[in-house]
């Protein structure tokens, strides 16, 4: 992508696909045919009719959804939507952004495995591994039978 002046070294700068205009205020955005929910109006440059749009003002955010402020026309063009994605030197992924592919299986922490686990969250089928260490924080009531197959601490 071409950029005047020097290229961003940081951030992932990506062209949303919105639908052609036509006579309503909502367009769904997707990128490579997911839908993109951007966290802030302010992480998106919106062309509408050969002019930038104020975020917040002319259009704001539902989701996945960019809202104009005002419904278009089927003689209106969205010139380009594009994605400034997370600038910076400290960023906080877009909600839904990561997977399961973008995380490792365990987390390592001390040379052992790990696996938090959310005491709502444990039931009669809630299994770990062997060699995996399950860490549940604060108080908790299984109300299940425990079947220990190995150590079992509690400190």
């Amino acid at each position: 992508m071409p950029y005047i002046g020097k290229q961003p070294l940081t951030g992932q700068f990506k062209m949303v696909t919105v639908p052609s205009a036509s006579a309503t205020d909502t367009y769904a955005m997707t990128i490579n045919g997911a839908p993109y929910k951007p966290a802030t109006a302010e992480q998106l440059i919106v062309s509408l009719n050969g002019l930038t749009q104020a975020p917040n003002s002319s259009f704001s955010l539902s989701g996945s959804n960019l809202i104009f402020s005002e419904a278009l026309s089927a003689s209106d063009t969205i010139d380009y939507v594009l994605s400034l994605g997370e600038v910076g030197n400290s960023v906080v992924p877009t909600d839904g952004s990561v997977d399961t592919n973008k995380l490792s299986s365990t987390i390592s922490r001390g040379g052992a495995a790990h696996i938090r686990v959310n005491p709502n969250s444990l039931t009669a089928d809630t299994t770990i591994a062997s060699g995996e260490n399950a860490l549940v924080a604060g108080p908790f009531t299984l109300a299940a039978t425990l079947t220990v197959n190995g150590t079992f601490t509690v400190v």
